[in-house]
């Protein structure tokens, strides 16, 4: 590893829809560029068409900052669009982390009759 970079893992970006537009999401897991420092996941979201990353520590708090909504009561929509970001990103995880086995092919039927 090269001095000052810090080893990064980010999984797919899912877009949420939401009463005041779209909203990109996703999770990424960051190790320090101190040695023998912890994995650490967080969340990343933007609004769709804008190019910065709102950082946080849950899926709730980085659309509350992307979508620029003041950290007082919340709307209903905020905890159900967080919900089904955290879904479909597990889902994927899932899906993507999953050893895919090849399909069985088919084997030809052998006569024995012959």
């Amino acid at each position: 590893m090269s001095a000052g970079s810090a080893i990064r893992n980010r999984s797919e970006t899912v877009t949420v829809v939401t009463p005041r537009g779209g909203v990109e999401v996703a999770r990424q897991e960051m190790r320090g560029l101190r040695r023998g420092t912890s994995w650490t996941w967080f969340w990343l979201a933007r609004r769709k068409g804008s190019s910065g990353w709102s950082e946080a520590s849950t899926a709730r708090e980085a659309i509350r900052r992307a979508m620029l909504l003041p950290p007082r009561k919340l709307p209903g929509w905020l905890k159900e669009a967080a919900a089904e970001a955290e879904r479909e990103l597990t889902a994927v995880e899932t899906e993507g982390g999953r050893a895919k086995s090849p399909e069985p092919s088919e084997v030809p039927a052998f006569d024995e009759s012959q």
